[in-house]
Formats: C-alpha cells, sequence, structure tokens
C-alpha cells in the first residue's frame, strides 16, 4: 500500500522529525511506502499532489492543526500525537491498525473538497512605449 503522512509538533523541530523516521521506519518494516511532509519551524515543503492522489491512505501525526489539510479530501485518515508514533515499534503499531481499519472501510475520511487545480497566471501585458508615465518620477519608474 502506497501512504502520506504529514508530521508537525509544539516546536516544529526534533519531534517533527523523530515521527516522521518513525513512520519510514513502520512502512518499510511492513513493506509499504510512506512520503511524509513535515510541518514545523523549518517550514512546510508540501508534497506533490499526485503523491497523495495515488496514496492509500493519510496519516497524521500532529500536535497542532495540518496546514493544508483539504489537499487529503476524500482519503481515509488517521490522526494522533506525535508522541503515539515514537519509539519501539509504536509506529508499526499504528500502520497495522490502519490498514485493518482500510481493509474493513471504517477509516475515517478527510473531509472537504480538494482545491481545484490553479490555472497559469496569464503573462503581464507590456506598456506601450507611449504610455509612460509623466511627471517628476515618470522617467525612473516607468
Amino acid at each position: 500500500m502506497k501512504f502520506v503522512g504529514v508530521t508537525a509538533c509544539i516546536t516544529g523541530i526534533a519531534h517533527t522529525y523523530m515521527a516522521q523516521a518513525a513512520l519510514e521506519q513502520a512502512a518499510k518494516k511492513l513493506g509499504h511506502e510512506i512520503t511524509v511532509e513535515t510541518q514545523g519551524s523549518a517550514g512546510i515543503n508540501p508534497m506533490k499532489q499526485e503523491l497523495i492522489d495515488a496514496a492509500d491512505g493519510v496519516i497524521f501525526a500532529v500536535d497542532l492543526s495540518v496546514k493544508g489539510r483539504e489537499r487529503f479530501a476524500g482519503k481515509p485518515y488517521i490522526e494522533l500525537g506525535v508522541s503515539k508514533v515514537i519509539g519501539g515499534d509504536k509506529g508499526v503499531n499504528v500502520m497495522t491498525e490502519f490498514i485493518a481499519a482500510i481493509a474493513a472501510g471504517t477509516a475515517a475520511k478527510v473531509e472537504g473538497n480538494k482545491p481545484e487545480p490553479q490555472a497559469p497566471a496569464a503573462p503581464k501585458a507590456e506598456k506601450p512605449e507611449g504610455d509612460k508615465k509623466k511627471g517628476f518620477f515618470g522617467g525612473l519608474f516607468g
């Protein structure tokens, strides 16, 4: 199975990345794939929508609200604090239970609607030479 995840702790430093590593190790141990997005003090590097669309489920290991949650709309998910996946086989246990819930059809689904893809912005029209600004600064900021 393919999964995506988001990890975020209050300070967005250590536990965010520890939870990411725990989920990645759990997926590898169980023979599944996971891509994890970290949200924290270093910012967010959002995963591509194609990865989310191809995922069988989403794991939110977070201590605060997920930014851009609407990207995951309609996907089965589980949400828990970062400490619930860090240490020992916690990540494996969470993932095993989640897989069982997906298979049974009892996993909750992320509510909302996915945002519509943005159309590329139209190129800016250049000003014709005759439309230069007039006045004191006109020649400087044309």
